[in-house]
């Protein structure tokens, strides 16, 4: 997308470049799920307390980190799109209010799920702390912290349907777009429609939360799913947002190919004939030769003679 956007059309904006923070972000996200993973085996502590706290804080610790890290990636990511649609030209201002509205209400409602996860507890430590984690346990719930999984719920709903509706809001205004003819149109539709891949990402990641925050057993065989899941779901977005722009680089390599191999239109072309060769005349002289060309006359002309005016010269008329 980089590449098309800056040295083939010269135009990188704003949208390009908060999808490479999404991008960045997103890539972070993966760091983040390795140690999750990482953290979820205790098999070599056997069971020892303090190397079982170790890894029980370091698996929350990075929970954690990555729920927050999860929020920022899908907010960029729609906003990213949300910037591109606010740049095309719609005689519609309704088109433009949708857009704005609608990047309000993911800004405003990304920042705050952002702020009640970091505050999912207080002292916001006490959500990686080992010993909130075993009370637990035990039937102690701390009142310092609530239980995510009405928020996650709630996340993964409202992922859900912002993206049905960011990725429907352009077709409409596609199909009604009189200044294209109805072909590019249909491809235009067939661009954006890649957008169902990340609304199928979210659906299903909304299943696995479902199952997820059921009870813990369910949270012990779908924590998996729900990684993986998680890391589908805004790669899919930045995969069917980018798509649109990468035309410039299929326009290139088409070009390319057309050169490689006419088309069937330059056999119409005629052909021309080959040059014929300049005649260069022989250095030697060839006026008195019997073989040459350029044989004097054989008969001269006579000089003219002057002819006298018939009216003479000095005579008035």
């Amino acid at each position: 997308r980089f590449y098309a956007r800056f040295f083939l059309l010269r135009k990188l904006s704003l949208p390009d470049w908060v999808m490479l923070l999404a991008l960045t972000s997103t890539w972070s996200g993966a760091i983040f799920n390795y140690f999750v993973v990482h953290f979820l085996d205790y098999s070599h502590v056997n069971f020892h307390v303090c190397a079982y706290a170790r890894i029980v804080r370091g698996n929350l610790l990075f929970i954690w980190i990555y729920r927050l890290n999860y929020i920022i990636s899908l907010c960029l990511i729609k906003t990213s799109i949300l910037l591109f649609y606010s740049y095309v030209a719609s005689s519609h201002k309704s088109f433009h209010r949708l857009v704005h509205g609608m990047m309000a209400i993911v800004i405003i409602t990304s920042f705050a799920m952002f702020i009640a996860a970091i505050f999912s507890c207080n002292p916001p430590s006490d959500a990686w702390s080992y010993k909130v984690f075993m009370n637990g346990f035990k039937g102690i719930h701390t009142k310092q912290c609530y239980d995510p999984s009405t928020l996650w719920t709630f996340n993964a709903g409202f992922n859900l349907t912002t993206d049905v509706f960011i990725w429907i809001l352009p077709i409409p205004f596609l199909l009604n777009l009189q200044s294209i003819n109805a072909r590019r149109r249909l491809e235009l539709l067939g661009i954006f429609s890649i957008g169902i891949m990340a609304i199928a990402a979210s659906a299903v990641r909304l299943r696995v939360v479902m199952l997820w925050v059921t009870d813990w057993a369910q949270q012990g065989r779908n924590t998996t799913k729900l990684m993986i899941w998680s890391q589908i779901e805004p790669h899919a977005g930045i995969i069917s947002a980018s798509i649109p722009f990468l035309r410039p680089l299929f326009r290139k390599a088409f070009k390319r190919r057309d050169r490689q191999s006419p088309s069937p239109a330059a056999k119409l072309i005629p052909v021309l004939p080959p040059a014929r060769m300049p005649i260069i005349p022989s250095p030697s002289p060839t006026l008195d030769s019997i073989n040459s060309p350029f044989r004097p006359s054989p008969s001269p002309l006579a000089p003219l003679s002057p002819v006298a005016p018939e009216i003479p010269v000095g005579t008035t008329l």
